[in-house]
């Protein structure tokens, strides 16, 4: 069972997407540098339309104007697959993005999400014929529910989560979130939300680790801190790209694993960054 747990576990977006997002970057931070001064009028200019297609200036400020046209980026449900036998039970929801500006990006998010639910599929349907063949009629419990939340939806963000949730027993849960610029139609990144070479892990951490001693202190929080009952020694810090998303108000969410930095009753935890902490190097 823990072996097909961590097959589970391991299954998450590929590094396929790596030259994409460096390419989105690099294209945002070239508009950023040609839009300056024109702060008035440069929203227009990156208006999306609902076929996804790059419209021109004119076009773009026409579509604005129009009501019930705005928030056309938006995810679909593409597929659902669904088993049930005796004891074995999954619900794989395949997510699809609609309306990106830049076209070739949204194509490759969408291969993505389909190749992940291929795959958490296929180890599914693996797992029940080798526990079949192990245990035969014995009942056993295993569980795979693979799906998506939507975080944020407004004119500006489409912030999305893509889990996978493992039951065998005890249960575990592993995200992938993925937070898009719907005015440059951009694949957002931690670090490119900060300025060039600031150091946003420090900061980012002490407010979150100030909040699970907070929590732990006053409201009966199950953080792991000075390594009371985590495999390492607690949490110190985030990684350079840890799960993040964009809420509704604009601010920086930073999201954890179930188990990844308390006990299981905990959830997966999530953070929302004041812009005390970070409002000097936010881009």
């Amino acid at each position: 069972m823990n072996r097909i747990k961590k097959a589970y576990e391991t299954i998450k977006a590929s590094n396929t997407l790596r030259a994409q997002i460096e390419t989105t970057i690099r294209r945002e931070r070239r508009k950023r540098r040609a839009l300056r001064g024109c702060a008035g009028t440069a929203a227009c200019l990156l208006i999306l339309c609902v076929a996804g297609v790059n419209l021109s200036p004119a076009m773009a400020q026409a579509v604005a104007a129009v009501p019930g046209l705005d928030g056309v980026v938006r995810v679909l449900t593409l597929g659902r697959y669904q088993s049930s036998d005796g004891g074995y039970e999954a619900d794989i929801t395949t997510p699809k993005i609609e309306g990106l500006l830049d076209p070739e990006l949204e194509a490759r998010l969408n291969e993505q999400f389909q190749e992940n639910a291929n795959a958490v599929i296929a180890a599914f349907e693996k797992d029940v014929k080798e526990l079949k063949a192990q245990f035969g009629d014995e009942t056993v419990h295993m569980g795979v529910d693979s799906g998506y939340m939507v975080k944020t939806d407004n004119d500006d963000i489409l912030a999305l989560d893509v889990y996978i949730l493992y039951t065998a027993g005890s249960s575990s849960t592993k995200h992938t979130f993925y937070t898009i610029d719907k005015r440059t139609g951009t694949l957002l990144t931690l670090p490119g939300l900060f300025r060039d070479g600031a150091d946003y892990v420090t900061p980012i951490s002490a407010y979150i680790r100030a909040e699970m001693e907070r929590l732990n202190r006053d409201e009966g929080g199950m953080f792991f801190l000075d390594g009371e009952g985590a495999a390492f020694d607690g949490f110190t810090q985030i990684r350079p790209d840890q799960n993040f998303y964009i809420n509704n108000d604009g601010n920086l969410v930073i999201a954890f694993d179930k188990y990844e930095v308390a006990a299981g009753a905990q959830g997966s935890p999530e953070f929302v960054i004041p812009d005390e902490a970070i409002g000097a190097i936010r881009k």
